[in-house]
């Protein structure tokens, strides 16, 4: 493991040049979505994406390439255009993969730089359910065995993600830059309860009774074995079986944006061995549930110094929408019930990977904190005019890389809502309103539609707010 004095040339050698750098790299840009919301609140899909593909250059670096498709590719879903969003959002997709195989390396660079510096590798949320959003592609499309097959990659991501985050931290724990030890936490998901309706829709469209039943258990056993995220009732589940006389109409409604995140700050002391975290205004257990821990081993560390870093966390959106009717033939037939709070399984993905982001900005923001200190002491020997100056210069720098990544992609919905009825077979005039309680917010007018039996008959709708 490098001592602190060999990395103390770097803070002493290259502070101007660190923060030159940091003002470039590590700034998370957001102004190219004031224009492009301003569009989405008018629905108009197509021109928002218009403008996300003119800020490409500036305000999506190369380093935000997954950010970029992840953004226009929900977006060209959400206009209309599913060959589009299935290319941009299957670029994302493999940038996803290539970025975590470069990950462990990568992460040992961000020992010096911050996260801001790196490719942004996208979310695991954001790469669970830009197979969602592939699958409706597909299906809007006209092939279901494709959509099978974006379902299925979703039940395969699942199944590594806590593996994937204990072999990072392990491998992060037996690195030579790492000057302390991060604990990996269990997930508490792992079965995705929207992607196991989608595969009940298509197996029973194929007429593959058996998988269909096998997607009907799991979606009873996600809302069993996970309360913490289904905390509200299973509503009656689609039929294993087509009728072969009546029509099903299945209707899937997404509301709310995706979750923001904000940069929280805490405090560290450092004690003998030990670094504690703590708030100014909340309490421990407040810490612990956010962090992860109230305090991380760093062998070697002195106590007596006080640091304050920033780290980022999740801040849930939630809809102004409460309530989502379904209109046939200008009646109102049946609300379409909450079936998953895509925010909250996001946020809880999310804390997977929280003890490698915070663990890792807590050992950084020590290590160059007292590397900083150390260097001013060494520096004010010279003279007390070029220890200021150079102290200044060492403040800055440190601190231009200490800002939070808040990079995320901002259009996957909230909350998922679904529907399945059987109607008499023919033409109908489908509708979908959002109600904020008894105020009408928008009607989905999705015009006249020829619901066949033995067909798919899924309908897709949405309000980004």
């Amino acid at each position: 493991m490098p001592s602190f004095q060999n990395k103390l040339q770097y803070l002493i050698l290259f502070p101007i040049m660190l923060t030159m750098a940091s003002c470039a790299s590590t700034k998370t840009y957001q102004y190219q979505y004031v224009e492009a919301n301003e569009q989405l609140a008018k629905r108009d899909f197509a021109a928002a994406s218009l403008i996300i593909e003119g800020y490409r250059d500036e305000a999506y670096k190369e380093k935000d390439r997954v950010l970029y498709n992840l953004d226009v590719g929900m977006l060209y879903h959400y206009a209309g255009e599913y060959e589009k969003s299935n290319a941009a959002l299957s670029e994302a997709e493999r940038g996803i993969e290539e970025l975590y195989t470069k990950s462990i390396s990568k992460m040992l660079t961000s020992g010096i730089l911050n996260d801001n510096a790196l490719d942004y590798g996208g979310e695991d949320y954001e790469d669970i359910y830009l197979n969602v959003f592939k699958g409706l592609n597909y299906i809007a499309l006209g092939d279901p065995e494709s959509a099978l097959v974006e379902i299925r990659r979703i039940h395969i991501k699942l199944n590594i993600l806590e593996d994937k985050y204990r072999k990072l931290i392990e491998e992060y724990n037996q690195s030579d830059e790492a000057e302390g030890e991060i604990t990996p936490i269990e997930t508490r998901f792992y079965n995705d309860a929207l992607a196991r309706y989608l595969g009940l829709l298509l197996y029973r469209y194929e007429n593959s009774l058996d998988s269909a039943r096998i997607e009907r258990d799991n979606i009873e056993q996600a809302f069993k074995n996970q309360k913490q995220l289904y905390d509200f009732p299973l509503n009656e589940l689609p039929e294993l079986t087509m009728d072969r006389d009546m029509a099903h109409l299945s209707v899937i409604a997404f509301s709310g944006m995706a979750p923001r995140k904000l940069a929280e700050t805490f405090y560290l002391t450092t004690l003998p061995g030990v670094v504690m975290i703590t708030s100014a205004s909340q309490s421990e257990e407040y810490v612990k549930s956010n962090v992860g821990f109230n305090f991380l081993s760093m062998p070697g560390i002195d106590g007596g110094f006080h640091f304050k870093f920033e780290y980022p966390r999740m801040d849930l959106m939630g809809s102004r929408a409460n309530r989502i009717v379904l209109v046939l033939d200008g009646i109102p037939v049946k609300e379409i019930p909450l079936f998953e709070k895509m925010e909250s399984i996001s946020k809880e993905i999310f804390r997977i990977k929280q003890p490698l982001v915070i663990g890792k900005s807590i050992l950084r923001t020590v290590t160059k904190g007292i590397l900083k200190e150390s260097a001013k002491n060494q520096m004010n020997e010279a003279g007390p005019m070029a220890g200021l100056l150079m102290g200044i210069a060492l403040d800055v720098a440190v601190d231009a890389t200490e800002n939070a990544d808040l990079r995320t992609s901002q259009y996957f919905p909230a909350y998922a809502h679904t529907l399945d009825i059987k109607i008499p077979a023919g033409e109908h005039t489908v509708a979908v309103e959002y109600y904020h309680d008894s105020t009408l917010l928008f009607r989905d007018n999705r015009g006249v539609m020829d619901l066949q039996a033995e067909e798919l008959n899924l309908v897709e709708s949405f309000v980004l707010e």
